[in-house]
């Protein structure tokens, strides 16, 4: 019975250390690919965020909070709101750019797996 305790709780940590790794990649990458090439991004702004604030700062501040976040996932700090800030920022994401879904229909799984990360924390 023990032996099975701690192998669940070793499993759970190894996917919780799992999925963090995965959301902080795909985060680190998008910010380091909004900082190179911005105009490959400028299309899944969403309107009501070009018309409130400069797109030419808006994507290099977004780049920088989303390596923020990383580290902060990677952290495990208060891991609950990370990662359900993780998960909001993807679905922000996803919505507003439903035309583009066959491109970002990925994000979808993505989104899961920081869900999966909160309810494991």
């Amino acid at each position: 019975c023990y032996t099975a305790i701690m192998t669940s709780k070793n499993q759970i940590k190894a996917a919780k250390w799992l999925l963090r790794i995965g959301l902080a990649f795909v985060f680190i990458y998008a910010a380091v690919e909004i900082l190179v090439n911005p105009e490959n991004f400028l299309k899944y702004v969403p309107s009501f965020v070009t018309h409130t604030v400069l797109v030419d700062s808006f994507l290099p501040t977004f780049a920088i909070g989303e390596i923020v976040l990383s580290f902060w996932i990677l952290s495990g700090w208060r891991g609950r709101m990370a990662s359900m800030i993780c998960f909001l920022i993807l679905v922000a994401i996803i919505l507003p750019n439903l035309s583009y879904f066959s491109i970002l229909f990925r994000n979808v799984a993505i989104a899961l797996g920081a869900l999966a990360l909160f309810a494991l924390e």
